[in-house]
């Protein structure tokens, strides 16, 4: 670990510094004390506005909560260390359900500052857990309709019949398969009903408050694929290669960003760019790799892509107009070879 330059985890809008673990005698216990007006974790005063403190008892005030139950061992630590180092530091009572049972998290304490900053630890070790957490949904628009499928099949058997038989790291194995060309919004972590309940509701808010009255102003939302490009800026050094989406009037964009901005905003996305980068995968060279490769975390191979630019550089995918939104979910396909959705908005009639 490089104590110079930590990870940092946000967490309802603050920034910290998670170092990860350390050992017993790197703590040092400080007494709670009431008359401290700092919240213990960063040193800024206390906002009690977004968490609800009831009164318990004659002296006493509690707060419940709602979280996946596979953070539950988080919380609670090796033999109840974590859990009884929070209680001790903050002067609270934290009850968790046992070890796969489903249930709330109830805080329980004599001040309200204990209270909050109990739960403010307990929202930094869910956000460093959930970081290490792999993706499972993502918000996509379907593009595997016959004229696109078609147009990349052309493009996949030109490159495998001639600039693929001289170009290193191009093989069959790496192109995305026709059906399940998409365009993604957002990648989402839901661990658990609750999580995907609210991304299904979010994503009918959207529609009803962003993308309705959208195509309401401008009609319906065009979609162009043409040309390609790379996240890099090496051709001979390629890992995935797009199908960049043209966006003349702008809209597809601002629909994308204000959908990614809505699902951030209530902790569903961690975003990492201003903008969500318009784009559909052709070609991605972790496609071949195993899973055990996969969880060893081995650097993805790369192509040379330089005889592939020269060719096909502005070629045309086809066009479509928006028609769907998904929640997708990875690693699972649905019958008709797209990913299976968990839920899906149509926005033209027959979609």
């Amino acid at each position: 670990m490089n104590v110079l330059k930590p990870d940092l985890v946000w967490v309802d809008g603050r920034c910290y510094r998670h170092f990860g673990k350390r050992n017993s005698s790197d703590y040092a216990t400080t007494p709670y004390v009431e008359d401290d007006d700092l919240d213990i974790e960063n040193g800024e005063e206390f906002d009690d506005t977004d968490i609800e403190i009831v009164s318990f008892g004659s002296s006493r005030y509690k707060h419940t909560f709602s979280v996946a139950k596979l953070f539950f061992p988080v919380i609670i630590g090796a033999k109840h260390s974590t859990r009884k180092k929070i209680e001790a530091e903050t002067k609270t009572t934290i009850q968790i359900p046992k070890v796969g049972q489903d249930g709330d998290i109830v805080i329980i304490g004599f001040y309200h500052k204990g209270i909050i900053s109990a739960r403010r630890r307990i929202d930094l070790l869910i956000a460093a857990t959930r970081k290490k957490h792999p993706y499972t949904h993502f918000l996509s628009v379907p593009l595997n309709e016959d004229h696109i499928m078609m147009k990349f099949n052309e493009f996949k058997n030109d490159i495998l019949a001639n600039s693929g038989k001289t170009s290193r790291g191009v093989d069959e194995t790496i192109f995305q398969t026709p059906s399940k060309l998409h365009m993604t919004i957002g990648m989402l972590k839901l661990l658990d009903d609750v999580e995907k309940e609210q991304a299904i509701k979010a994503l009918d808010y959207c529609k009803e408050t962003i993308v309705m009255p959208a195509m309401k102003k401008y009609g319906q939302i065009p979609i162009c694929l043409q040309g390609i490009t790379m996240m890099n800026d090496d051709p001979e050094e390629i890992k995935i290669l797009y199908a960049k989406v043209t966006d003349g009037n702008n809209v597809l964009q601002e629909i994308a960003n204000e959908i990614e901005n809505y699902y951030a905003s209530i902790g569903l996305i961690v975003k990492y760019k201003e903008s969500v980068k318009l784009h559909v995968t052709l070609m991605n060279t972790r496609y071949k790799a195993t899973k055990e490769e996969f969880k060893m975390k081995v650097p993805f191979e790369t192509f040379n892509g330089t005889e592939i630019f020269k060719v096909h550089e502005n070629t045309c995918f086809g066009e479509t107009v928006l028609k769907q939104i998904h929640i997708s979910t990875l690693h699972e396909i649905s019958s008709n070879g797209y990913y299976q959705a968990i839920a899906k908005i149509n926005l033209t009639e027959g979609s």
